[in-house]
């Protein structure tokens, strides 16, 4: 079935539980139809964080952990800083604004349909990490982030376990590192109502109910 109009389809979740995978496949997918469509990677969206990120480190809020070979990870502490912990956030949230629409509203203006591989739930969840404040995406600041998606947007939460995520990664720190992070994840995703999907089955498989719900 092609679909009638271009969109906005956001995949999130942990790393390890298979973003990227179908994200190209969604691609391919709609490709066949003749549709338009762009990747986009929205990792950490760094621009006025640099300076902010520099100063952070040289006052030894960033713990660089040493994984194996030369891999390094490195952890926001952030929460140890009070001043610090409240502006970071805002922070983040400009340089959002600004490669959001650099990244994803530009090429969905233009007729794509625009596949995010990570958006601003990923981010939110980063932050909550970094500054320790589990209620952030219930406040001011959590509905700012969350309103960057479009109304219209596509938005599903792939969700595996934290063994199954580490064993598909070789640059996280530890399980532990995993299970603060879905436990925030299933926080969001219950608030927002974003569905969620089992992606630790067959790839054929989790890909066809994605598209089943597109085209739905």
């Amino acid at each position: 079935m092609a679909p009638k109009r271009n969109r906005i389809i956001c995949l999130i979740g942990m790393d390890g539980s298979g973003k990227t995978t179908h994200a190209f496949q969604i691609i391919a997918h709609f490709q066949k139809s003749g549709l338009k469509c762009r990747y986009v990677w929205f990792g950490a969206p760094y621009l006025l964080s640099y300076p902010f990120l520099i100063i952070c480190r040289l006052l030894g809020l960033t713990k660089i952990h040493r994984l194996q070979g030369t891999v390094t990870h490195s952890e926001h502490q952030f929460y140890k800083n009070k001043p610090v912990a409240l502006i970071w956030p805002w922070i983040q949230l400009l340089d959002l604004i600004f490669f959001a629409g650099l990244r994803v509203y530009r090429p969905f203006i233009m007729g794509f349909t625009v596949v995010c591989d990570r958006f601003t739930p990923d981010n939110l969840v980063e932050l909550m990490a970094d500054i320790r404040d589990e209620k952030l995406y219930k406040r001011l600041f959590g509905h700012l982030m969350l309103s960057l998606i479009p109304r219209s947007s596509d938005v599903f939460f792939l969700d595996v376990t934290e063994s199954f995520a580490f064993r598909r990664k070789n640059d996280l720190p530890n399980v532990d590192y995993l299970v603060q992070r879905k436990r925030k994840y299933h926080l969001i995703a219950k608030e927002y109502q974003i569905p969620m999907i089992n992606a630790e089955r067959p790839v054929s498989v989790v890909q066809e109910e994605i598209i089943h719900k597109l085209e739905a």
